[in-house]
């Protein structure tokens, strides 16, 4: 797997990792009627899924760049499928602040959210599960070494 590759699904993971727990502040928060800290918890939430966001597209331009095409085309449904569960996280992040703005979120709301955040992360360990089987495909492996037996 190239460097570049590796190093931005690291960076997709820590990220994900980010939102999730600032997913479990905003519900600990909500279960002790902390407003001042679940509108915080949301903000924090906001910016992470935005910084996410932009882990997706990078991954979308490093798999554009990646040289067996059969291989990247099942990273890149993976990563279109990332896009819409984003979509998705946005829309359930609106409707949570407009709850919060009202007064107060509904429960129903946090596990709409919650729903779809674990469709995401499923999503993104399906991106990883086809990166590492494409760094273990036969073909990949007899490049590999070839590359390498140039190199020496």
């Amino acid at each position: 797997m190239d460097l570049t590759l590796k190093r931005d699904i690291r960076k997709l993971m820590v990220d994900t990792e980010d939102v999730k727990r600032a997913l479990d502040m905003l519900e600990q928060d909500h279960a002790t009627w902390a407003r001042k800290r679940e509108e915080k918890d949301l903000k924090k939430i906001i910016e992470r899924v935005k910084g996410l966001e932009f882990d997706v597209s990078t991954m979308m331009s490093d798999c554009s760049s990646l040289p067996h095409q059969e291989e990247s085309k099942g990273i890149s449904e993976d990563l279109h499928q990332a896009f819409r569960r984003l979509n998705a996280l946005f829309e359930d992040i609106k409707e949570v602040r407009s709850e919060l703005n009202g007064s107060y979120i509904h429960a129903g709301e946090l596990w709409q959210l919650e729903i779809d955040w674990g469709r995401f992360r499923k999503t993104i360990r399906e991106i990883q599960k086809h990166l590492q089987a494409g760094e273990n495909s036969p073909r990949i492996k007899k490049e590999k070494i070839i590359f390498q037996n140039h190199i020496i």
